[in-house]
């Protein structure tokens, strides 16, 4: 029954740690290298992360520069830029993409926020997911004669404690997340 606490604990960190790296893609009040991170260009016909073909800064003043590794490869990167899903328009330099980051206006500020709520509600879901999983276990093993009931309950209540504690931690990264795109 160990195991299976156990193992219940590794997936739920991992659900966590996923939701992190999640809401880092998640533009709040200023612009992050992560924002980039699941950007594939294709280069010489192989889609390559977008990391791996050029160097990415940020300024101060909302611009992103992209140097790219090979010239060649410009085109190719403003293309997967203009793909993805951040709704950024970039421009060409002497071979430096340039990407002018807008603020962010009130409604889009409303759209991120009921995104990041969607996705909080995914991972939340994704956990109760594990935690439904893991109590089947236990009760199979109650089922078998392998446990007694009480070591059932006491099984299941540590699930549900993990549970909890997980949720909790997913809820206050939301609401940071949350607090730091409708700041202004």
């Amino acid at each position: 029954m160990n195991n299976i606490i156990l193992e219940c604990d590794v997936k739920m960190k991992k659900g966590l740690e996923s939701f992190k790296k999640e809401l880092t893609k998640i533009r709040g009040g200023s612009v992050s290298k992560a924002m980039f991170d699941d950007i594939r260009v294709d280069y010489y016909g192989a889609p390559v992360p977008l990391n791996q073909v050029c160097n990415i800064n940020m300024s101060e003043d909302s611009t992103v520069l992209i140097s790219p590794y090979d010239v060649n490869a410009i085109d190719d990167i403003v293309k997967g830029i203009q793909k993805s899903d951040l709704g950024f328009n970039p421009s060409v330099d002497k071979g430096v993409v340039i990407i002018n980051v807008p603020p962010l206006t009130q409604e889009r500020r409303g759209e991120l926020v009921k995104f990041l709520n969607k996705q909080t509600e995914t991972y939340r879901v994704s956990l109760r997911n594990i935690r439904k999983e893991s109590n089947e276990n236990i009760k199979k093993l109650f089922k078998s004669k392998e446990i007694t009931e009480d070591d059932s309950k006491k099984g299941q209540s540590k699930i549900q404690d993990l549970t909890d504690n997980y949720v909790a931690s997913i809820n206050t990264e939301s609401a940071n997340k949350e607090s730091e795109i409708t700041k202004i």
